[in-house]
């Protein structure tokens, strides 16, 4: 088996570990990344053609400050490839005031002075919404065409020196003096640091340090049908809907596959094992999307176009992941993204290499860190 050395090894080459190859390798660092599937792959979570992206952020406010880095560098990533990335479609989050969501978005709204307008059930008519509901639209929303964005992120890593080696499994890792020893089933690997961006295959790691997170399946769904004309982009932005404590959200119908939406954050179909998914469209994975629409797109007539199925990965409060490694300082951890993590990946990536090769970042991640769930223990 063949012996290499690099400064940093990047387990994992999705959404998360093709931005910190990114970072590093115009770095100027000598860096790898080990991707058991392939590029822009559609066996994990970073898959599915498209995810919203907001900067007000109904989950926590600490976030607003990472999407302002995140957005910027987006866009910088769009120049450079001259295609587009970043749909600016603009964002409607709407639902009964009460809820936790539309209490989180006012938070936010409150903590940060962000562009938005208040609206009501009547400047809402396209949808069928309850009359005591309101709604936010948010104009710095849209969507990031994600396999493109992670193709971009190898690409340009590439470009600036980083090897790539896909279809190979990291087997396992051990601390060697003051670096770490890597075992791929292809190769063994020397280097100083290590960034475990391995998505739900990181959920044991953080089994293992008390975090007890899980992995999910979640599925997409993809509608066309009479009616769907007047969902189109240009005509409608993305959606976010809270239906009491029940979420969905969507996109812009573009062609070829139509209106795309999906169930957020109810989470009853777990992942003992992420290499045994089910990728098969269930009977149940529709039915609430279909009440969903019945109930609030009432001009749609849906036909099931397409469908993807991905995961995701839950900590116990629904917050990312991203420190050096407790037991072995050598290590960086970016796990646990909860389902929304994907807006974020350039600034994750800039994270996790500076984790990797200071130690510590300027970027304010302290709510972030595995400390809060030792504290919750105490």
């Amino acid at each position: 088996m063949a012996t290499e050395q690099y400064d940093v090894v990047v387990a994992g080459a999705g959404g998360m570990g093709s931005a910190a190859l990114y970072h590093l390798a115009r770095r100027g660092v000598r860096v790898c990344a080990v991707e058991r599937f392939g590029i822009a792959h559609d066996r994990g979570s970073s898959h599915g053609d498209t995810r919203i992206i907001r900067k007000a952020y109904m989950e926590h406010p600490d976030y607003v400050p990472l999407l302002h880095r995140a957005y910027a560098l987006w866009e910088e990533l769009e120049a450079e490839a001259a295609a587009e990335l970043f749909a600016r479609v603009g964002l409607l989050v709407a639902g009964d005031p009460d809820s936790e969501a539309m209490r989180g978005q006012a938070a936010c709204y409150q903590a940060h002075d962000l562009p938005h307008e208040q609206l009501d059930a009547a400047a809402l008519a396209v949808l069928s919404l309850p009359a005591a509901w309101r709604g936010f639209y948010d104009p710095l929303g849209g969507f990031l065409r994600v396999e493109d964005c992670v193709r971009r992120h190898v690409a340009l890593a590439q470009k600036h020196g980083a090897k790539l080696y896909t279809g190979e499994v990291v087997l396992s890792w051990q601390r060697e003096g003051e670096g770490v020893v890597v075992e791929t089933t292809r190769r063994r690997l020397l280097t100083a640091r290590l960034v475990l961006a391995t998505g739900a295959w990181a959920v044991p790691e953080l089994g293992r340090l008390g975090v007890a997170a899980c992995v999910v399946r979640k599925v997409q769904l993809w509608y066309q049908g009479r009616g769907v004309e007047q969902y189109a982009r240009g005509a409608f932005p993305c959606f976010f809907i809270a239906d009491g404590e029940r979420y969905f959200y969507g996109f812009p119908a573009e062609e070829p596959w139509g209106l795309k939406l999906a169930e957020h954050n109810v989470s009853h179909d777990p992942v003992a094992d992420p290499l045994q998914l089910n990728r098969a469209l269930t009977d149940g994975d529709q039915t609430p999307v279909r009440d969903f629409l019945a109930r609030f797109f009432p001009a749609l007539q849906p036909a099931l176009s397409k469908y993807a199925v991905c995961m995701y990965s839950l900590t116990p409060d629904k917050h990312f992941v991203l420190d050096v490694h407790p037991e072995c300082p050598a290590v960086v951890l970016g796990a646990g993204f909860s389902g929304h993590g994907f807006k974020f990946a350039p600034v994750v990536g800039e994270i996790l290499a500076d984790l990797a090769l200071e130690g510590a970042t300027q970027h304010p991640i302290e709510f972030l860190r595995l400390s809060r769930f030792a504290q919750r223990r105490s």
